[in-house]
């Protein structure tokens, strides 16, 4: 039943579960080097869809897809790896053109992979159909993942300020691999 209780027990959840994760990771690492706001709102984006997914079709989206996430988060996992050696090694002028193109888009689809089939969606699929309050669920989930981005914004423009490029290149680069791993890792142990 929609209500208070179910948006609170989302908005908890999600938030505790949230906290260190990797979409939360891949955010400080790309608002270190983007503007703040095309990133904020790629990731914000990204997360509230994959809540809408997770809401909209609860139990039975999770029974469907179950023999594919291994396949989807090691997917992922590669991307994220690709990405940070693109990071680390790509020359400046492509890095800043590639800054004013796509930060947005770049958000969004680190966010998108991270959260496709995590524990958060899992999350919001067993809650929305356990509670029978998709609608509640989805409001407090969403909630909670643009609050940690906007926490993952503030962590991030704030190691911007303080470092340099070359260091920030190298902890953005050093957080993707870490991502990228630990997707794989992820998928293929748990």
């Amino acid at each position: 039943m929609e209500g208070l209780l179910p948006f609170s027990a989302a908005l908890g959840l999600v938030l505790l579960l949230e906290l260190g994760d990797k979409s939360q990771l891949a955010t400080i690492s790309l608002v270190t080097r983007h503007p703040w706001l095309p990133v904020w709102a790629g990731a914000s984006l990204a997360l509230v869809a994959v809540t809408a997914i997770g809401a909209a079709l609860g139990a039975a989206l999770a029974f469907y897809l179950t023999a594919w996430m291994t396949a989807i988060r090691v997917a992922g996992g590669v991307v994220f790896i690709a990405f940070g050696l693109v990071t680390y090694f790509r020359r400046e002028a492509v890095a800043e053109a590639a800054t004013r193109r796509g930060a947005f888009t770049e958000a969004f689809t680190f966010n998108l992979l991270a959260e496709l089939g995590d524990k958060t969606q899992l999350a919001v699929i067993v809650l929305a159909a356990t509670a029978v309050a998709p609608i509640s669920v989805f409001l407090g989930a969403s909630l909670a993942l643009v609050l940690m981005v906007t926490l993952s914004v503030v962590i991030g423009t704030s190691l911007a300020r303080f470092l340099g490029r070359g260091w920030l290149r190298l902890i953005a680069s050093g957080l993707f691999l870490v991502v990228g791993v630990y997707l794989i890792l992820e998928a293929l142990l748990f």
